[in-house]
This record gives structure tokens, sequence and C-alpha cells, in this order.
């Protein structure tokens, strides 16, 4: 059983894992490492919702430039998926901290999807706090049969979701540390049904798309970044010895 239960998740996630932003919208200096999982839940009670969305599941690698009061931050970080198909490109910029609060904007693409994203939250200097994402994400055509449903099929022999994809988050304290996090899919994914020619028939039909998932992130900096060295303080010139 539990080996079934596991082929049916990398299944379900080989055609359908929901883009997850793995990082606060403050960028850390250096280079971290991470780990997400998590699992979801439809809202409607059809069998055309489409439920084939779990959250991502993988590990990855962050490299950041921090930001200043007059300088940006960037990241970039490659997330390994379970699915492989599903493996991500993370970039990231971070506005200047002198707007007062952490927020920036980025995208996730793969070769199973594409989510461009905003985020904005207040971190502390030891890495805790809130913050938000929003996403929207354009997911690649997919069978709609790679499913956790077992109740049967959605009825199409293919599916394009499209749907608003906030999230909220929590980020614990310490260079090791765990975000945990609730978001949700709520749009439509259009279908497409094959004739019995094997001609594309394409429908106006959309199905729901009302999910939420809930996850966490493990991250942790194995090195800690190394703190800029000291300016050079010129000398000062000996006062002069009054006659």
């Amino acid at each position: 059983m539990f080996l079934k239960v596991c082929a049916a998740l990398l299944l379900a996630c080989a055609a359908a894992c929901a883009p997850i932003v793995t990082h606060t919208p403050r960028v850390e200096e250096g280079f971290s490492l991470f780990g997400t999982a998590g699992g979801g839940a439809r809202l409607c009670d059809t069998l055309r919702c489409e439920t084939q969305l779990v959250p991502q599941q993988g590990l990855g690698v962050r490299y950041g430039q921090a930001a200043t009061a007059t300088r940006p931050g960037v990241s970039a970080a490659v997330t390994f998926s379970t699915a492989i198909v599903s493996s991500e490109l993370d970039l990231y910029l971070q506005a200047p901290t002198s707007w007062g609060l952490d927020m920036g904007a980025g995208v996730l693409t793969a070769p199973t999807h594409d989510m461009p994203y905003v985020q904005v939250g207040k971190i502390r200097e030891d890495g805790s706090g809130w913050y938000t994402t929003q996403g929207y994400a354009f997911l690649s055509s997919r069978f709609p049969d790679w499913t956790l449903d077992f109740d049967g099929p959605a009825g199409a022999d293919e599916v394009t979701p499209r749907y608003w994809a906030p999230t909220v988050a929590y980020r614990t304290r310490g260079r090791p540390g765990v975000h945990v996090y609730l978001s949700g899919a709520f749009g439509s994914a259009k279908a497409v049904v094959y004739s019995a020619d094997s001609l594309p028939t394409r429908t106006d039909t959309r199905q729901p798309v009302s999910i939420v998932m809930m996850g966490i992130v493990f991250d942790v900096q194995p090195v800690p970044p190394r703190a800029p060295a000291p300016r050079s303080i010129p000398p000062v010139p000996p006062a002069a010895v009054p006659r």
C-alpha cells in the first residue's frame, strides 16, 4: 500500500506540480539549500473540478545578494523536483530596504509551468516573520487522468489550468529555518476533448480550479556569509606640540 501511495504521488506530481515560492521577500546573502513538500484538497465536489494539483516537492539551491537602502537584492534558485519534469528556475528581485518593507517580484519557470509573482512582508533580523506571495500560474496542458482523485478522471483528454495563487507564510527564526505556508489555486482549466477519429475538438468548457494547499519549506545556509572587510581608517596626524 505504501509503494502504491508513493507511486501515485510521483505520478500526480509529474502531471500537475503546482508552483510554490520557497523564500521570503528578503534576499539572504550567499548560498543556501532548501527543500519543500506539501499536500492539497479541493473545495468543489464535482468530477469536473480540476483537482490534479499538488504542491511542488523537491530540493534546491539558491544564491542571493542582499538588498541595501540604495541597491536592490537579487537571487536565483533551482529546484530539483521529485517529478524531474517540474524542476524549476526561480529568479527574484527585491526592492531596496529604504521602502520600510521587504518586497519584490520574481518568476518561477519550468517545462510544466510559469508563474510571475510579487511578495511583501516584514522579516526580522533573526530571519523570522510573516509574508505573502501573490502569483498567477500558467500550467501547460496535461492529461486529467494523472491524478490523486481515485473517483475517476475529470472527463477530458487534456486540461490547461490558469489560476490565481495567493499564499500566506511564516518563517521561523535562525539560519536553519522552517516556512509554514497556506496557499490556494483559484481559476479555471480549459478542456480539450478528442473525438473518435482522433481529431481534436476544442470546447469552450472550463473546469473550475478551487484548491487549498498546505506545506513546509526547510532552508539553511551551510556557511554563514563572510562579513565585509572593515574600511581602513586613515592615521590621525599627531597633534602639534606647543612651544
